[in-house]
């Protein structure tokens, strides 16, 4: 009987986030039950897309032993320029490209020091967040930008289709994409090798240097791009955008999802569970009328949880 504890422990572990949104999940609906509603369970995944988006990027980065610490500023700075490029009669698709191409020059930066110099991560991306930041309030100033007159911009972060909002598909269709890339591309596998054992892989002829500048290049992308749908729902574009807070919210979600800080195995997925849990916490709070400073105390206690329980089941 009492060596059975610990096996169902075993067999309960992996499904101990599914669990733990479901209690809280029915907690919240007990409480108030208009949580439940469709309009409030849309919002959840409307305002957790921008995180979620960042977050499927970072989950290739922890599993290699690594981190980005610097998707914060990068959305700022893709938002503003994007917004410029608009302003100055650059073609929608044009302008959505400059925005990117913030985000993939940074994280092929941030992939080169990394990879190249062998520099640790945390030192590398910290100040590349200082040099973005600054870049961004060097180009845009502190100032709040509006969106006027560019209405096709604006609907990517608040427009519908097919009775979703916009940037719940674009959510939707970069995980759809990231789970293929992790699940049947050769990409996929050298990721969690490299967590394992770099050495190894580059001694068996995988190209370990070049991969980990792909995917610090992919994380970046994925922050240019929530930047892109947060600046059109929200109609500005601001360099003070992405404060410090945004990068602990998209770490822990990936964290959440069980993916190590250490580097190793992880799941795109499974990060997507995270983010949905950050997500409930958060709406089923504000519902609730949390303090905001009661809030931020609850979300770091789980986090320090979840971290500690995700170390101790590896």
């Amino acid at each position: 009987m009492i060596a059975s504890v610990p096996a169902l422990g075993r067999r309960l572990a992996p499904h101990a986030l599914p669990l733990a949104m479901l209690v809280i999940i029915i907690a919240f609906a007990v409480s108030e039950p208009a949580f439940l509603k469709p309009d409030n369970l849309i919002g959840i995944v409307r305002q957790v897309a921008i995180t979620g988006i960042m977050a499927v990027g970072m989950t290739f980065v922890i599993m290699t032993g690594g981190i980005d610490l610097s998707v914060g500023p990068v959305l700022a700075l893709s938002g503003v320029i994007a917004l410029f490029s608009l302003d100055a009669g650059v073609p929608l698709p044009l302008s959505i490209v400059a925005g990117l191409s913030v985000g993939l020059v940074v994280g092929l930066l941030n992939g080169f020091i990394v990879a190249r110099l062998e520099l640790p991560p945390i030192i590398v991306t910290l100040a590349m967040l200082s040099m973005v930041r600054g870049s961004a309030l060097l180009i845009g100033g502190p100032d709040l930008h509006p969106i006027r007159g560019h209405e096709a911009y604006a609907a990517i972060g608040s427009g519908d289709f097919l009775g979703l909002p916009i940037s719940v598909h674009l959510f939707a269709a970069v995980t759809v994409l990231m789970v293929l890339v992790q699940k049947l591309t050769p990409l996929g596998l050298l990721v969690a090798a490299i967590g394992e054992n770099e050495r190894a892989a580059r001694l068996s002829g995988h190209r370990t240097r070049l991969t980990k500048m792909a995917l610090y290049a992919i994380c970046g992308v994925g922050a240019a791009i929530a930047g892109i749908v947060q600046s059109s729902q929200v109609h500005t574009a601001s360099a003070v955008y992405g404060e410090f807070g945004t990068e602990l919210d998209v770490i822990a979600s990936v964290v959440l999802g069980g993916t190590s800080l250490m580097g190793g195995n992880g799941s795109i997925a499974r990060t997507i569970l995270g983010v949905m849990f950050l997500g409930i916490i958060n709406n089923g709070m504000n519902i609730l009328n949390v303090p905001i400073d009661i809030q931020l105390i609850a979300k770091g206690v789980i986090i320090a949880v979840s971290l500690a329980l995700s170390e101790w089941r590896a």
